[in-house]
């Protein structure tokens, strides 16, 4: 984070974000925490909402093995308490990367298209 070498005039901040399965808390008892430790609070993304967070698209499988239903939930409720968008796509019975086009084209092409369908909405895609 902040390398010398980054260009810090350039906004890390996103504008918006479109997530795939991902990890949203880093604290204890959850995913990657014993990877960072006491540090957890620097990276977490749900120890990081903030009034003004960027409007998110989330798409998770219910049997997903790595993220649980509720840390999505938990994330999407604060989103919302500090007045940001967060649309949430759960997939009843799917695992980890189910939207993967290896695993065929149905929800490879339906979260697709929610994806542009959100974009669309915020201007990003015409």
């Amino acid at each position: 984070m902040n390398e010398s070498s980054d260009n810090l005039s350039i906004s890390a901040r996103p504008n918006a974000l479109v997530l795939f399965n991902p990890v949203f808390n880093n604290g204890p008892d959850n995913y990657g925490y014993e990877r960072l430790g006491d540090r957890y609070a620097e990276i977490s993304p749900y120890h990081n909402i903030k009034k003004g967070a960027a409007p998110t698209i989330v798409f998770l499988g219910t049997k997903d093995h790595l993220i649980p239903v509720k840390t999505a939930k938990d994330y999407q409720e604060k989103m919302r308490s500090m007045g940001s968008r967060c649309d949430l796509f759960l997939y009843e019975g799917q695992g980890h990367g189910f939207f993967n086009f290896t695993k065929g084209k149905k929800y490879y092409e339906e979260t697709l298209l929610q994806a542009e369908k959100f974009l669309r909405e915020l201007g990003y895609v015409k």
